[in-house]
């Protein structure tokens, strides 16, 4: 009798993953957990300031901020602490080239933004939109995938790369247009 669907396998051992269950998060990658719920909250305030009919110059202004000061660190954090520790077979699964693309795709999407024009407002609605299924893939799939690659040592290893190079998720960005 199986316990649940296998979510991923690594190196033919597999982890069932009971059906409406959801998986705890590790001790060790929980500050990038919360990092994520920063992220989403800065999607919100960009949805919002839109919403709002704030300038999307503006808005679109805080989107490369927030690239620049939140998304790049927590994204170097990821891959320097995460990421480096996986061996080259684990590293070669798709939703791993999958994160590290869509980190990529962050840059391309800021240097987007820098250039402006007429299509920011949309440009910065698939900003949101990006940012969210980012979120949702690294804490449904890459994270779960990571917790069990990695042994209980590297985890170790990692949370504490991570505590040292945690990014906070306040930026004292001003005007707060989405208010």
């Amino acid at each position: 009798m199986s316990a649940g669907p296998i979510l991923f396998s690594n190196r033919g051992r597999s982890r069932p993953h009971p059906p409406g269950v959801d998986m705890k998060r590790s001790d060790e990658l929980k500050k990038l957990s919360w990092e994520h719920h920063d992220a989403l909250k800065f999607g919100r305030h960009i949805r919002k300031g839109l919403e709002r009919g704030t300038d999307p110059e503006l808005v679109g202004r805080y989107a490369r901020y927030v690239t620049e000061r939140f998304l790049e660190p927590h994204f170097r954090l990821e891959e320097e602490a995460l990421v480096k520790r996986l061996d080259d077979e684990q590293k070669a699964e798709p939703v791993v080239q999958q994160v590290l693309d869509e980190h990529r795709q962050f840059g391309r999407m800021k240097e987007k933004l820098a250039q402006g024009g007429e299509a920011r407002h949309q440009l910065l609605l698939a900003f949101v939109a990006m940012l969210r299924a980012h979120v949702n893939l690294e804490e449904k799939h890459f994270f779960p995938f990571v917790e069990q690659a990695l042994d209980a040592d590297a985890l170790e290893q990692a949370r504490q790369e991570i505590d040292r190079g945690h990014v906070p998720g306040e930026l004292g960005w001003s005007p707060k247009f989405w208010e």
